[in-house]
């Protein structure tokens, strides 16, 4: 995306000349960074590979701030040698320490060692490298030498090497070099590899950028001690349009998350997402991939299936906040439910994102709805607790118990199999294994002979064992299906389910490709369908 900004390059000998360049990337780096146009192209042509007029090199000569920084970064690095140890058992390698001159301040000398190169006290306050009563600002602590986007130290972040020293992280004060809201850490070194994938992770902490840097997963960056902002977000996404947000597991980090995600309905545009990466309870980035062994995609495998579009992610809050106890869904919790969603919804600026956020939140409110009965059908119906227990998803366990039931009501009632909408129906109805066999052989039956009670049909059947095990699966129904009608109500029940899955999945397409028209008609089947699923589970229940 860097590329076209540049809007003309002109060959000259073996040499470019840049004739007109412009575009948000050049606006981001120069307001954010204080850099000149000059400075911003020189940072973009880094990234991009394009090679610049060496008449354009960017130096500042003079400039005693970026050079005590410097001084202090390499002098912190010089006395790392106390800290590799640490870093060591934490499984930092070399190669790491090195690319971010991860440092230590001792408890003095940084301030000696400066005036000795000749930098002031003054310089030295006003970047925040010695405090008002002239000591060094940081000492005892691992020193991570925060950079802008150009790669020069703007400031520095510092670590507690014991729990008796508090704050745990600490950063340089705010300077004309340093804003904590206008700088991310890591970010100079993952650039590149953002502009290649398209995508970034925000995560909490210095340990974290590190430890997914070293896991090669390099378009990772942090804020500096302040949650991050919704105009970060933005500015983000004028560089990759997917962003991940990946906070630790703790309570705290779940709050920023939530924070995050609030903030951002304000600014959500087509053609840009936010997802949320929630991490087990007080995990963070660095204890996954440590726990990984640095191993790229078992790591990104660890974070991609934590994950959860943003959508989805406030939906999720949502419940969390205000249903902790999903066995009374009384309307009352319905109402709270809506005022919530409607509450996000009605923050967002976008009015085509907002149509489909509503109609998402909507939609998974009637789903809550709907699973919430079917929690009282599958009761009276045998889905057990001990199938949950035994690694089967919800989904497995439901279509196992629809098939076994669709082929008890068969074995029941054969006669409605010469009705031609219970036959067609179960004739497309889809079976696994056993069952399917057992499905083929009653359609063979069937077709062969007009007329066939239960006890004749049981006789054709009798050499599949999978008998046993579908009155098995629907004994607790036994009640229902020994009476026609109730076994009628649970057959067209599962049927309009199946149906209603496959609409959905077809009002899914619809919207995607755009085709309103076809969306709309959908919804009303859709609506129509529920509403008989309802009527039909009730008047079940209530038998």
């Amino acid at each position: 995306m860097y590329v076209s900004h540049f809007r003309e390059w002109q060959p000259l000998g073996c040499k470019h000349e840049i004739k007109a360049a412009s575009g948000d990337a050049f606006e981001f780096i120069s307001q954010t960074e204080g850099l000149s146009f000059k400075e911003a192209l020189e940072r973009l042509a880094s990234v991009t590979g394009v090679e610049l007029p060496k008449n354009l090199s960017i130096t500042k000569e003079d400039n005693k701030l970026f050079l005590a920084l410097d001084l202090a970064a390499n002098w912190f690095a010089q006395k790392n040698q106390g800290v590799v140890d640490y870093l060591k058992q934490r499984k930092i390698s070399p190669k790491i320490i090195d690319k971010f001159k991860i440092g230590y301040a001792p408890s003095s000398g940084l301030k000696e060692y400066l005036n000795s190169s000749g930098i002031e006290d003054k310089i030295l306050i006003d970047i925040g490298l010695v405090n008002k009563n002239f000591r060094d600002y940081f000492y005892d602590r691992l020193i991570f030498p925060i950079q802008s986007i150009a790669g020069r130290v703007v400031g520095f972040g510092g670590r507690a090497l014991s729990s008796e020293q508090q704050p745990k992280y600490l950063n340089s004060p705010e300077s004309q070099l340093f804003k904590k809201r206008e700088n991310l850490y890591g970010l100079n070194f993952a650039l590149s590899e953002i502009r290649k994938k398209q995508h970034i992770f925000v995560v909490e902490g210095y340990m974290d950028v590190i430890a997914l840097h070293q896991a090669e997963i390099s378009n990772t960056v942090a804020p500096l001690g302040t949650a991050i902002s919704a105009e970060q977000i933005k500015n983000l996404w004028k560089f990759a349009k997917e962003i991940s947000i990946c906070m630790d597991g703790d309570s705290a980090g779940r709050h920023a998350a939530t924070r995050v995600a609030e903030l951002a309905l304000l600014i959500l545009e087509p053609g840009y997402t936010l997802k949320f990466v929630t991490l087990p309870s007080n995990k963070d980035p660095y204890d996954i991939c440590n726990e990984l062994e640095y191993k790229k995609e078992d790591v990104l495998t660890a974070l991609d299936h934590s994950t959860k579009l943003h959508s989805e992610y406030l939906w999720h809050h949502i419940i969390d906040s205000n249903l902790q106890n999903y066995e009374k869904l009384a309307p009352e919790k319905y109402s709270i439910l809506e005022h919530k969603f409607m509450e996000y919804v009605n923050t967002i600026s976008n009015s085509s994102i907002r149509r489909y956020y509503r109609d998402y939140f909507y939609n998974k409110a009637s789903e809550l709805r709907s699973s919430f009965k079917k929690q009282i059908f599958n009761s009276k119906t045998g889905a057990t607790k001990g199938e949950y227990l035994h690694n089967k998803s919800p989904e497995l366990i439901e279509a196992e118990q629809n098939q076994a039931v669709i082929l008890r009501i068969a074995v029941e009632f054969p006669e409605i199999l010469n009705r031609p909408i219970f036959f067609e129906q179960f004739s497309h109805f889809e079976f696994t294994n056993e069952m399917k066999r057992l499905q083929q052989r009653i359609i063979d039956v069937i077709s062969n002979k007009s007329k066939l009670d239960k006890e004749a049909l049981l006789q054709e059947l009798k050499q599949f064992n999978v008998i046993k095990y579908v009155f098995e699966k629907t004994s607790v129904l036994n009640s229902q299906l020994n009476e026609r009608k109730s076994a009628e109500i649970v057959w067209n029940n599962i049927v309009l389910l199946k149906e209603l899955n496959a609409l959905r999945k077809e009002r899914t397409k619809a919207r995607l490709s755009g085709n309103l028209d076809l969306e709309e008609r959908l919804i009303e089947q859709i609506e129509q369908i529920e509403s008989s699923i309802q009527e039909m589970q009730m008047e079940f229940i209530e038998k």
